[in-house]
């Protein structure tokens, strides 16, 4: 764990966990945890952490985000019931910038001349692997598989310090990284952002019209939620049925209302080729 909580039930990262100014009494940050834990100083190969003694009181209970691996979805959900307490407490904010152009196959590449001379310029030094810190998060995310396989290697409370940089806003990732039922209701009503969601669920259905595909996920009493595939796309989207129907994905793109879905909500999300989903 890379945050804890201590006196006033205030959330501190372990990096700047002082004792003589937070105290002894650790605790878990997970709110229906709250076991006692106790503060790892960093090291050389280490980071500083918090840690149970898996012994006696000292063990992370079974609903706790820390107390197994979690699924992606477990992770979506953890992350959000995680990420207003981490940010309250500017325990640790870090942005990452969201750049999916290149899995749009409508995008057209700038091409911009250099001066031949640039490529004469002095490289610079080096530096010494021994000097370099490894990054846990990335600065950037250019695809699904990188959102997969950010939350699925990294601790949900360093997750829930994320802020996603997109068309000049910064945005929670928990708000933009939700199952396909919450973003459903988030759209209708009002509180969605005008921006690009990331949605998981699971495929029901696939409906294949002349110019349109509908690949629906699984129904809830709240309405509908398809993600749609036009005609001009049709060849950047190449699964067959038999790949898709009962299988949990992630999918990117922008939240629509169809308002004509024999009388109930529904909410569209336009993909444009394989790359817009990804199986979970």
């Amino acid at each position: 764990m890379h945050s804890a909580l201590v006196k006033k039930n205030q959330i501190v990262s372990a990096e700047s966990y002082d004792e003589s100014i937070h105290g002894v009494e650790i605790c878990c940050m997970d709110q229906k945890c709250k076991v006692p834990v106790f503060f790892v100083r960093g090291t050389v190969s280490l980071n500083a952490h918090f840690k149970t003694s898996g012994k006696g009181a000292s063990v992370h209970k079974d609903a706790c985000g820390f107390a197994k691996p979690l699924s992606f979805q477990d992770t979506v959900s953890k992350v959000g019931e995680y990420q207003e307490s981490i940010l309250e407490n500017n325990t640790r904010q870090i942005v990452i910038r969201l750049s999916m152009n290149e899995i749009d196959p409508d995008y057209e590449k700038k091409t911009i001349e250099r001066n031949p001379l640039d490529k004469e310029k002095k490289k610079p030094e080096p530096v010494e692997e021994s000097l370099k810190t490894s990054k846990v998060t990335p600065s950037s995310i250019s695809s699904l598989k990188a959102v997969k396989k950010l939350f699925t290697t990294v601790s949900p409370d360093i997750l829930a310090g994320i802020m996603l940089s997109v068309k000049g806003q910064k945005i929670p990732i928990s708000n933009l990284i939700q199952s396909y039922s919450e973003a459903h209701e988030a759209l209708w009503s009002g509180n969605a952002e005008d921006v690009p969601y990331f949605v998981h669920g699971c495929i029901e259905q696939v409906t294949r019209r002349e110019r349109v595909w509908y690949i629906t996920l699984s129904r809830t009493d709240k309405g509908y939620f398809s993600l749609i595939v036009f005609d001009r796309h049709f060849n950047h989207f190449t699964y067959k049925d038999t790949d898709l129907i009962g299988q949990e994905v992630l999918a990117y793109g922008y939240l629509v209302k169809n308002d004509y879905h024999k009388g109930k909500q529904s909410t569209e999300m336009v993909i444009k080729s394989n790359q817009y989903i990804e199986f979970l």
